[in-house]
């Protein structure tokens, strides 16, 4: 039996990443420098939003440096595994 290989298409990349999506199996394969995941859309979804929220933080900080350094969860996690 054989199985059709992934068709990779690229949704975003930089130098220091890249955001490929395989729409046949739903499945996203993020490579940051010599990391790779592989999340299915709705996880990556949930992720990226993650980052988002955390990349509008981390910005907001830099505005204000007065502000506390320290470790604040934005967005807890619904699923527990």
């Amino acid at each position: 039996m054989s199985k059709k290989p992934c068709t990779h298409e690229c949704l975003a990349a930089t130098e220091f990443s890249k955001v490929l999506i395989c729409r046949e199996c739903g499945v996203v394969h993020l490579h940051v420098q010599n990391m790779s995941l592989r999340l299915e859309v709705s996880d990556f979804l949930s992720f990226a939003d993650t980052m988002a929220e955390a990349a509008h933080q981390a910005r907001a900080g830099q505005k204000d440096k007065s502000k506390r350094a320290g470790f604040t969860v934005v967005k807890s996690s619904t699923r527990l595994n």
